[in-house]
């Protein structure tokens, strides 16, 4: 999670040339994902002020503004995660990239087979990481795009709600609730930090600069 390289023609499937690559650095104030039981949580979290809201949204209406009137399009068949647009998006898990590309509803969505066997699927990035693609190898934590907006229309729509992620989990049954896991792996990650920082503190206190730098390391990403 080091360093996440985006190309817009990761959304348009244009030839770009270099001088056109946006490089996007994840900062030493993003959290190294925290891995609990070959999961880790989808959002990196920052030490330092941001928004990451978690809503338990399963199977809730959603409706569209169609010809002047609010329609039922469907049921939320996943959960949102509210973050700020350009944080980055990691896979849950490890597995198989298995989709790249736009969707109608979805925008740019990556979607990645578990190695157990279930689908797990972000939608509406702004960008995705150009090292994916169909057949890519993931593990837990590997940068897969940036949190955005898009969606809702034809390709490059976007604005159509505030950035988030959305995260579907498709079992052989169907779709299924998510919640539970994320809500399970973000207070993991939330203690872990927590617990880090504090000792952090006490290093600091302690005067003892290299174990300072040396859980820094371990803690941040960018701290090599």
């Amino acid at each position: 999670m080091v360093l996440v390289l985006i190309s817009a023609a990761a959304l348009t499937g244009a030839t770009r040339s270099p001088a056109q690559t946006v490089a996007v650095v994840a900062e030493p104030a993003y959290y190294r994902p925290v891995v609990v039981d070959g999961f880790t949580f989808p959002v990196a979290r920052s030490n330092w002020l941001s928004v990451i809201e978690l809503a338990e949204d399963w199977n809730d209406p959603r409706f569209r503004l169609i010809d002047g009137r609010w329609q039922l399009v469907g049921r939320h068949q996943g959960n949102d995660i509210v973050a700020e647009e350009g944080t980055p998006v990691t896979s849950m898990t490890a597995g198989t990239v298995e989709a790249v590309g736009w969707t109608f509803y979805s925008g740019t969505r990556v979607g990645v087979r578990g190695v157990d066997g279930k689908y797990y699927f972000y939608a509406h990035l702004s960008r995705v990481d150009p090292s994916m693609g169909v057949g890519v190898a993931v593990e837990p934590g590997d940068v897969l795009g940036l949190v955005g907006n898009t969606g809702y229309g034809p390709p490059g729509r976007e604005d159509e709600f505030p950035p988030h992620l959305h995260v579907g989990i498709e079992g052989p049954g169907g779709w299924e609730n998510p919640y539970p896991l994320l809500a399970r792996l973000y207070r993991a990650s939330v203690d872990a930090t927590t617990r880090a920082e504090g000792r952090l503190a006490e290093l600091a206190r302690e005067g003892d600069a290299a174990g300072f730098d040396r859980l820094a390391a371990r803690l941040y990403a960018g701290m090599e």
